[in-house]
């Protein structure tokens, strides 16, 4: 057992999912119990929930795909040999040694007892020790206050300036397709871990 936030935690693991895997983290993100927390009306309809074909898309194979992990990718999180959700990261649209991370949660009953800040711990650790990985930005709804809570635990730190923080991390040709995050600008709060 290992603890987390002073909550008892089993062992959290992390490995990359395949692409095989790939509608299972679909079902994961978009059609568990856990979609409305950050998707979807009638909280965030800035945000609606996709169906297969969009995230078939946005989800590119590459995120699945072992020799593409520098671009990005989508990792299992497993506690007790259950399958309790997904990490991503992605790297390409930002400046070197950056990722930009998410994270859900398959089941409500996972949520609330440290699984998500201990997965994404481990997910910084990973990445700074494999891809060399020395900054990190997360973008969640300014409105879900639970996950900044949870991005604090971790070390993120929430930025005052959101403009200069993602001129410094998108690379130019990705700004505008990807600078306004999924809620909007102003609905998104812009979180950085360096």
């Amino acid at each position: 057992m290992t603890f987390c936030d002073g909550k008892m935690v089993d062992m959290i693991s992390i490995r990359h999912a395949t692409l095989e895997e790939k509608y299972k983290t679909y079902e994961w993100l978009c059609l568990s119990d856990t979609a409305g927390l950050h998707m979807g009306v009638p909280d965030y309809p800035e945000n609606p929930i996709p169906d297969w074909d969009q995230f078939h898309r946005d989800f590119e194979d590459f995120y699945y795909q072992p020799e593409h992990r520098k671009r990005g990718g989508v990792m299992i999180i497993t506690n007790d040999q259950a399958e309790i959700g997904c990490l991503c990261y992605a790297c390409f649209h930002l400046i070197p040694n950056a990722a930009e991370l998410d994270i859900w949660l398959n089941r409500l009953e996972y949520c609330g007892k440290g699984y998500g800040t201990a997965a994404l711990k481990k997910l910084v650790e990973y990445l700074r020790s494999e891809l060399g990985i020395e900054k990190f930005l997360i973008r969640p709804s300014e409105k879900n206050i639970r996950a900044i809570r949870a991005y604090h635990k971790v070390g993120f730190i929430r930025v005052k300036d959101k403009k200069a923080t993602l001129r410094a991390y998108l690379l130019p040709e990705f700004l505008d397709d990807y600078g306004d995050g999924d809620y909007g600008f102003e609905h998104t709060a812009v979180l950085v871990l360096e």
